[in-house]
């Protein structure tokens, strides 16, 4: 009777050890609830680090027309450039939402936005056509104030390009994921879905 006691308490001991270890790793899968308020804030002090650049080269070509005394001059000029173009989500307190969801974690924000004015740079013209009353060299001057402004109305209609839409909510949800897996405890990071609010 001893031996099927001693038996027993010992079958006891491993289920109870069985199940220890099972509610543990259980316990890792949906751990990372615990850290959602601390993944907001960890998220809106990483602002800067959530940003996708979209680089492109960019053109401009222009005519210019020009007459005096009667005669009528034109030239032909073109422009370009590289335009990089930073764009975000609004991650400030109060403008996104994260939270668990039946089938896991949703971010609830507005749509990316251009952060900040784009970067011209690396500007080159060439003269296609010259007049003999125009003045190319004037109208490249004028193009290259121009292309701040020309990149900056771009960046404004890129915003909503699904390519860049998808851009800035992969590196959104890695950079979540990845925090997520840090925590201590937490063993898997469920399926992170972006919502628009606007």
């Amino acid at each position: 009777m001893g031996g099927r006691l001693q038996l027993a308490e010992q079958h006891a001991h491993v289920l109870q050890q069985t199940v220890t270890r099972t509610q543990d790793e259980l316990l890792g899968y949906s751990r990372y609830t615990s850290y959602l308020t601390l993944g907001k804030q960890t998220l809106a002090e990483h602002t800067k680090l959530l940003t996708a650049t979209v680089v492109r080269e960019e053109g401009v070509t222009e005519v210019i027309e020009r007459s005096l005394l009667g005669f009528a001059s034109s030239g032909t000029v073109a422009i370009w450039y590289t335009a990089e173009y930073p764009f975000g989500y609004d991650l400030q307190p109060g403008q996104f939402d994260l939270r668990a969801t039946a089938d896991g974690l949703e971010v609830r924000l507005k749509k990316p936005r251009l952060v900040t004015s784009p970067a011209v740079r690396d500007l080159r013209y060439k003269i296609l056509a010259g007049g003999v009353l125009t003045d190319e060299k004037v109208a490249v001057i004028q193009l290259y104030a121009k292309a701040a402004q020309e990149a900056a109305g771009k960046g404004q209609a890129l915003a909503a390009d699904p390519a860049v839409v998808a851009l800035c909510e992969k590196r959104l949800v890695e950079f979540l994921r990845e925090f997520l897996r840090q925590q201590p405890g937490v063993r898997n990071v469920p399926h992170i879905r972006v919502v628009y609010t606007d």
